[in-house]
């Protein structure tokens, strides 16, 4: 079993220095998944033959666990969905469906491919191998899942705005959460598509945009 210094190390290199990199666009920050998918690849051996992952076991999780938790998620994410409406309406009323009403082709785009191509990689990593992974580290869950929590969040650096670290280290810790309670990627998958989708569609999106789609979108 490796040590505990090196599991350390080895999390501080990909969950911190990576992000870092990026930041510092000592990486080009638009291709910011790419760093994601090539870790996915030793993550997804790992978690196959070191900690004996089944095929299902990257997908579902325990069936009744989901279940509970779902009704626990949808809830959830109305009451935030009416929170975050309302701060775009009161504080941010030009931003308010900027997306849809600006360009609902791109906004419908963004929802599939987001879902499809982004979200899943970053659950596989951040939470199935993460939890799993660097589990040995602490005698308590709840620490685990707090680092977790703010390491998803730094990871959202860069983008260079804090809003994007806020928002994603309180999601971090609701995706985290869910995980741990029913070993569901799935459910967790869907989960921060639910968010990821509605940040994008009230009016939060240029700050989790790059560049380029920021002058596409909003002319700057």
């Amino acid at each position: 079993m490796m040590s505990k210094w090196l599991l350390w190390f080895e999390c501080i290199a990909i969950f911190v220095v990576i992000p870092l990199s990026l930041w510092l666009r000592l990486v080009n920050t638009p291709l910011i998944l790419i760093p994601v998918f090539i870790v996915c690849i030793p993550a997804t051996v790992w978690l196959a033959r070191k900690y004996g992952f089944s095929r299902a076991s990257f997908w579902s999780g325990d069936p009744q666990a989901e279940r509970k938790q779902l009704k626990r998620i949808i809830k959830r994410f109305l009451y935030n969905a009416i929170l975050l409406l309302a701060i775009v309406a009161m504080w941010y009323p030009e931003h308010l469906l900027d997306l849809p009403r600006k360009t609902p082709l791109f906004w419908l785009l963004l929802m599939v491919i987001y879902s499809l191509f982004s979200v899943y990689p970053q659950e596989l990593l951040y939470r199935a191998f993460f939890l799993h992974r660097y589990q040995p580290l602490f005698n308590k869950q709840h620490h685990l899942l707090l680092l977790n929590a703010i390491l998803f969040g730094w990871m959202h650096v860069v983008f260079h705005n804090v809003l994007a670290v806020v928002f994603t280290l309180v999601a971090g810790w609701l995706f985290a959460d869910t995980y741990h309670k029913t070993k569901s990627l799935r459910l967790t998958c869907l989960e921060h598509a639910l968010y990821g989708n509605l940040i994008f569609t009230l009016g939060y999106g240029e700050a989790f945009l790059f560049g380029p789609w920021l002058q596409y979108i909003y002319n700057i």
